[in-house]
């Protein structure tokens, strides 16, 4: 969830996906999807459900959707309140 590193470590997952899916337990991939949360532009949030949904990966119940709808949400809220929360920490850097 880094900002510093969060595209870098989505990367490796996918690169690496098909040999973390042999080597770790579906509970240790699912808590490690839970990262994906935090890829919240739109590109990378297309990019996400590209990437599961064309390799058909299910980590179980509902937890993929879940944290799909909860990026859904993050790249929703920062589309509409991003320009207002940038604004205000400028004027604030100026006061």
């Amino acid at each position: 969830m880094s900002v510093y590193s969060r595209e870098l470590a989505w990367y490796f997952v996918k690169t690496n996906w098909d040999y973390m899916d042999r080597l770790f337990p579906k509970q240790g991939l699912r808590r490690m999807c839970g990262g994906i949360v935090g890829l919240a532009t739109p590109e990378l949030e297309q990019d996400v459900r590209q990437f599961f949904t064309s390799r058909k990966i299910d980590l179980g119940g509902k937890t993929l959707d879940q944290y799909l709808e909860q990026l859904r949400i993050a790249v929703s809220f920062r589309e509409r309140e991003g320009p207002t929360i940038r604004a205000t920490l400028v004027s604030s850097l100026q006061a």
